[in-house]
């Protein structure tokens, strides 16, 4: 009998020991879903400022574009920064696209004034047609004057003006919002001079546009609502 009492108490330490370590190997467990937690907790809130800190930064270069371009707040589908990816020929790819909200009747605007219209979208790109592009069409004012506007090289062409009286060098080129397509009153050059006109009602003009393609980096894409 007196063999056997080492032998409880050891079976008994042992007992102890592997309860203490169980309960050891639970708490540390607790302990790390605990910590795992508030990790991602953590990283959920800084993921949320994260995109907050985004949206009030793509707001912030909105609101400067429009001071630039003087735009009303009212009046505009969509209103997003872009920037350019790469050029095709004369065409610019930019880095929205339909996800983003861009339809083939967004129109793009520069600090200078316009730059074009959207003619090719995907999820994440559009492909923007200047209006120094040859297959342009843009309804323009010069001065009071109504024209259409289309490119010819690295200037545009204004054909279609109902007037022959000849119209000063330096007169402003904007838009006039015909069609709703383009919005209104955006710069789109100055005339040059007067061209050669076949039709004895109608005159033409050469305009130096106010935007060149090698300036943009970014553009503003609006769409005027219907």
């Amino acid at each position: 009998m007196k063999q056997a009492w080492p032998r409880l108490l050891l079976a008994l330490a042992l007992a102890v020991v592997a309860a203490a370590w169980l309960q050891g190997g639970l708490w540390y467990d607790q302990v790390a879903r605990f910590r795992s937690g508030i990790y991602a907790a953590s990283h959920a809130k800084a993921g949320a400022d994260d995109l907050q800190a985004q949206v009030q930064s793509l707001q912030s270069e909105n609101e400067r574009l429009r001071a630039l371009l003087k735009l009303p707040r009212q009046g505009w589908k969509v209103s997003l920064t872009a920037s350019t990816l790469y050029r095709s020929q004369l065409d610019l790819w930019m880095n929205r696209g339909s996800a983003d909200g861009v339809s083939l009747r967004t129109v793009a605007l520069h600090s200078g004034g316009l730059v074009g219209r959207v003619v090719e979208v995907t999820p994440h790109q559009c492909r923007v047609r200047p209006a120094l592009h040859p297959d342009s069409r843009v309804p323009v004012l010069l001065g009071e004057l109504q024209g259409v506007a289309h490119g010819r090289g690295w200037v545009l062409e204004v054909e279609e003006v109902r007037s022959r009286p000849t119209l000063e060098p330096g007169t402003l080129v904007t838009t006039s919002g015909l069609g709703q397509v383009y919005p209104a009153s955006v710069l789109v050059g100055r005339v040059r001079r007067s061209l050669p006109s076949s039709e004895p009602m109608f005159a033409r003009y050469e305009v130096e546009p106010s935007v060149f393609l090698d300036q943009v980096l970014e553009v503003l894409l609006v769409e005027v609502q219907p």
